[in-house]
């Protein structure tokens, strides 16, 4: 009985938690601390992107753009 009773608290303490983590992260972002940005470029890193053969294919089409742009501007000095 008392592990169903740790089995039930479990999810409510990991929210609370992660809740507080969040509150000081804010805090340290809004203070400008390098922290703050090294836990979003962590989690940014490793956490699954849904979209991504359409974040690739959008930055393929960007670097042709810009690479297009790139010799037109060449030719038109020349």
């Amino acid at each position: 009985m008392e592990d169903l009773f740790y089995l039930m608290l479990a999810p409510w303490l990991l929210f609370v938690v992660l809740a507080i983590t969040a509150c000081w992260l804010l805090k340290l972002a809004k203070k400008r601390k390098g922290i703050a940005f090294a836990f979003g470029v962590f989690v940014q890193m490793f956490s699954p992107d849904p979209m991504v053969e359409q974040t690739i294919k959008m930055v393929q089409v960007d670097k042709r753009v810009i690479k297009q742009k790139q010799v037109d501007a060449i030719k038109e000095k020349s």
